[in-house]
């Protein structure tokens, strides 16, 4: 087995960022994956590196999981040594390099080129050059990671399917094939038998996966991962070998793909626009006052419902759609959430009967229950702020560095960017301050250190006792930092007296009660201030 220390490291990096980014990750279909042997993940991608990150640290078993480069990366003996010690399995773009093929659908590195064969060079000659160092890595039973969707998409929809995947899978099944016809042929020669042709059995699966953001830029928003049922390669083995060869695989191809994609958008939310995300995000937050309330499992089978309410036809679902797009839009430009606004103006019962006119001015009951609200949290709120300070202090340049990061290099039209830098630059500016903090710990404060107290100075002692102090005043600060960031109390739970919050997708109302539902709590309380 391959120490793949670069790997390792990276994979270590990606526990630190996507569980300090995001506070919860939930994986299911665990037992879809196997422990031993060839696999090809096929997952989505609308969150750039992070993804990579996020499938590293939780596919089962911790299997080394591979991606496609350039095979061009690999020509600098240190570069190449560094990504062969990350998992990277190179592939060519042009495997004939003096005759240009046509243009690939994707560039290599987004794991779904396949390039046509030039004139006169057999296609499927090509493919196999192609996929070479693929079927190698899979015929040493390793994890392949492929991105079907080729990039990553800001829209929350499988926008794409390349058959990248696919190909890869058929052609390591070609690749077996030989190498066993070739082994037999060399027992022939040997005088040891008669050559024939067995059944294949690679024991090859591709895994669809889904991966699934709340809120994939916010920080401490969740992220859902399902890796799907497997798609067994060997039962397209007899088909692959029947009749022309290019052909057999192009129809192989359609069908695995065809099931990769209805599995991938079956386990994802797909919406037509972002008026319907926005409302979708929207009806989350009224139903159970605050997304973060849903449950994980129940995430996408929520939101898919709820999207099937506010895309139907009907002039009631696109009133209510319109309706709580514009109230996504207020609250996103006054930068408040509806959990927070339902704190400062918690709806009572009589206001779902007493609703005043459209445009009208508001009472003074609008101006005083906030200000009364703010007082009275006012001495809780200093409280935790006392007790805030410590984690603060550790985390405070992480705070600075995530934004700036996310302002000088994400650009604002692509929201899974956002994530990335933000994170990274969160991670950095931390690590930074826990480095100083331990060289000025090193250099002046001996006593600092559980070592420090004895009048040893051994410096094997010293370096011991500063590194698991520092360990663990880190982890109970991160952990500290984690249960004050996320602890803020929600008391007012003004919508249980219209209809009571649903705990799992079961309970959720069918579209016309959704439809009532949300339209009552928007007159008792929001409609009139939307105009």
């Amino acid at each position: 087995m391959e120490l793949k220390l670069v790997y390792r490291a990276l994979r270590k990096i990606s526990d630190w960022t996507v569980t300090g980014y995001y506070s919860e990750i939930d994986v299911q279909g665990v037992e879809n994956v196997p422990e031993d042997g060839p696999l090809i993940i096929a997952s989505t991608h609308h969150n750039e590196i992070i993804d990579i990150a996020t499938l590293a640290m939780t596919i089962p078993q911790r299997r080394h999981l591979s991606f496609w480069a350039k095979s061009t990366m690999f020509a600098n003996p240190l570069a190449g040594a560094i990504l062969s010690s990350s998992g990277a399995i190179p592939v060519k773009r042009n495997p004939n390099g003096s005759s240009p093929p046509a243009p690939p659908t994707q560039d290599p590195s987004s794991s779904t080129c396949v390039p046509r064969a030039p004139p006169g060079i057999d296609e499927g000659a090509t493919r196999a050059m192609l996929f070479r160092d693929t079927s190698r890595a899979l015929a040493a039973r390793q994890v392949v990671g492929v991105f079907p969707e080729g990039t990553s998409y800001t829209q929350a929809a499988i926008m794409q399917m390349l058959p990248g995947a696919a190909w890869a899978a058929v052609e390591y099944v070609r690749y077996v094939h030989e190498q066993e016809v070739d082994r037999q042929r060399e027992d022939v020669g040997k005088g040891k038998g008669k050559a024939v042709e067995a059944e294949i059995e690679t024991g090859l699966r591709i895994i669809p996966v889904a991966v699934v953001y709340t809120d994939k830029s916010r920080y401490l928003s969740r992220v859902s991962v399902k890796y799907g049922a497997p798609i067994f390669i060997d039962s397209y083995a007899a088909e692959l070998f029947n009749g022309d060869r290019n052909e057999s695989s192009r129809a192989v191809v359609k069908k695995i793909m065809a099931q990769v994609e209805t599995q991938m958008r079956d386990m994802t939310v797909n919406a037509l626009g972002w008026d319907t995300i926005c409302a979708v995000s929207m009806a989350r937050s009224i139903l159970w006052d605050d997304e973060d309330k849903i449950p994980l499992k129940d995430w996408v089978e929520i939101s898919q419902r709820l999207v099937r309410v506010f895309d139907a036809p009907e002039e009631p679902s696109q009133h209510l759609k319109s309706t709580l797009t514009k109230y996504y839009a207020l609250l996103h430009y006054a930068h408040i959430r509806h959990s927070v606004l339902l704190e400062l103006l918690p709806l009572s019962a009589a206001s779902v009967l007493d609703v005043p006119p459209p445009h009208s001015v508001p009472g003074v009951s609008l101006l005083v229950l906030p200000t009364l609200t703010l007082l009275k949290r006012l001495p809780l709120s200093l409280f935790q702020f006392v007790l805030f300070a410590p984690p603060l202090l550790l985390h405070l340049p992480g705070y600075i560095t995530g934004p700036l990061a996310k302002r000088c290099f994400a650009l604002p039209e692509e929201e899974e960017a956002a994530a990335q830098f933000k994170a990274i630059g969160g991670g950095l500016g931390i690590g930074a301050n826990v480095a100083l903090a331990l060289g000025i710990l090193w250099k002046r404060n001996r006593i600092g250190t559980l070592m420090g107290l004895s009048e040893d100075d051994n410096v094997v002692q010293r370096a011991l006792g500063l590194a698991g102090s520092m360990y663990l005043g880190i982890v109970l600060l991160v952990r500290w930092h984690r249960l004050l960031i996320r602890g803020t109390p929600t008391h007012g739970k003004p919508f249980f007296l219209l209809k009571p919050s649903p705990a799992t997708y079961s309970q959720l109302p069918n579209s016309t009660a959704a439809v009532d539902v949300l339209q009552t709590f928007l007159c008792a309380g929001v409609s009139p201030r939307i105009g």
